[in-house]
């Protein structure tokens, strides 16, 4: 007798479904939750606030940052197509508000025009505009560089502080609960199943609620971190790259006056 792949997956994997839906959906949520006391109530606020919270960061940041990836790839092509033309970089660089390249590179550029570096001046020589322009030009983008990653890590704090948090606030309602069950044994003199129950629904519900919230939280954060050091290299690189540009035409067109 032949069995296909799906019957061989599927035979493997029913005993594991059977023993995780056996246990998980016999869960009474519902029962649970009112199970909880005050201070179980007061775990459970907190962990859900902070949890919806960080899913809204989570989405926003996640769009952001696509937007950002996206826009940077889109104007890195048009300004190699462009061949270090930065006059046509700059026109470029207005269509792309959310590429922090396209930003550190506006910046330059306008730093270059509004100090006018590619002209001759009188009170420096070739060699002193040159050093005076790379000092300038690399504040310049070294602050623009700064700016741009703060934006890009705005919310990733919160998403650690409830990451790190919610465990605690799980771990101290566990610590709650548990009081209160042995409390309630020594209270009635016995370990009766309806008196340790509110101590311990209380326990592991605020144990579950704050790894509910804060495992989402861990995940995302190091996804989103990657993709903040990724753009934040690319930022490296390309500031360098301007600088290089930047510096060549001014020697080139010094040597010309």
């Amino acid at each position: 007798m032949f069995y296909n792949f799906t019957d061989i997956v599927l035979f493997t994997i029913k005993p594991a479904l059977i023993l995780l839906g056996s246990r998980w959906f016999t869960v009474d949520i519902i029962t649970a939750v009112k199970n909880n006391d005050l201070m179980g109530y007061l775990c459970l606020l907190v962990t859900t606030i902070l949890s919806i919270i960080s899913w809204g960061v989570i989405a926003y940041k996640c769009l952001h940052l696509r937007q950002a990836t996206k826009q940077t790839n889109v104007f890195v092509d048009a300004c190699m197509a462009g061949r270090g033309n930065l006059d046509r970089a700059f026109q470029l660089a207005a269509n792309y508000p959310d590429s922090p390249l396209a930003q550190i590179l506006r910046e330059a550029y306008l730093e270059v025009e509004m100090e006018n570096w590619y002209v001759d001046e009188k009170t420096l020589s070739v060699d002193g505009r040159f050093s005076a322009a790379k000092i300038n030009i690399d504040r310049i983008m070294e602050q623009t560089a700064s700016n741009e990653i703060r934006h890009l890590e705005s919310g990733l704090n919160f998403l650690a502080t409830t990451a790190n948090v919610c465990p605690l606030i799980g771990l101290f309602g566990t610590v709650w609960g548990i009081l209160g069950a042995f409390q309630a044994v020594a209270k009635e003199g016995s370990a009766a199943i309806s008196s340790l129950g509110p101590g311990v629904s209380t326990a592991l519900m605020t144990t579950v609620a704050g790894l509910i919230a804060a495992i989402p939280a861990v995940i995302f954060y190091n996804f989103l971190l990657g993709k903040v050091q990724n753009l934040v290299r690319r930022m490296d690189s390309f500031s360098m790259e301007i600088s290089n540009i930047i510096q060549k035409q001014i020697i080139k067109l010094g040597t010309k006056n």
